[in-house]
């Protein structure tokens, strides 16, 4: 028949098997941990809350919120402002959180980062873009956003502290 396995082969036959074995182990090695780490930015299962309620969020209590079209002589001629206003009761605890970020949740699911350098805003120690930890007294989160004119909502507004992350709370608002 043939003949038999000499010279080089035999030579490198526990490497050879050592490749058949390894090789493979390493593409799945490799291809875990990119899954594993795909989604590590996006929330973890949030707490979903439609307009009028509030839930518990760390010690603090976070809702109602509410939307709304706003007129603002520095927003742009093709776009609008939305103000979202989101009660937050500390409960005495350091509630630290990032400027909301909006969604689109239907037709195009676009996403806007808050507007807080190019409106016309008057700051307000109790009407902040973001979760102060330094305030443990009730307060409101005044956010505004500059959105296309065919924006219309409904809309999702991400409420995310690191500290109590993965935990977070997403609110459903419509102007």
């Amino acid at each position: 028949m043939g003949e038999p396995v000499s010279g080089w082969w035999r030579r490198n036959a526990v490497a050879l098997g050592a490749l058949v074995v390894l090789v493979p182990a390493l593409g799945a090695t490799v291809a875990w941990h990119e899954w594993s780490e795909a989604d590590s930015g996006a929330p973890a299962a949030p707490v979903v809350l439609e307009q009028g309620q509030h839930t518990p969020y760390g010690a603090a209590v976070v809702g109602p919120a509410v939307a709304e079209f706003v007129d603002d002589p520095l927003a742009p001629v093709d776009a609008r402002v939305l103000r979202v206003q989101i009660d937050i009761d500390p409960r005495a605890s350091e509630l630290a959180c990032a400027e909301p970020m909006l969604r689109e949740l239907e037709g195009r699911k676009r996403e806007w980062d808050a507007d807080t350098s190019s409106l016309t805003t008057d700051w307000d120690p109790l009407r902040p873009a973001s979760c102060s930890s330094d305030v443990t007294e009730p307060y409101t989160l005044d956010v505004r956003y500059v959105v296309p004119q065919d924006a219309v909502g409904p809309f999702a507004v991400d409420v995310i502290s690191a500290d109590l992350w993965p935990e977070n709370v997403l609110f459903i608002v419509e102007p």
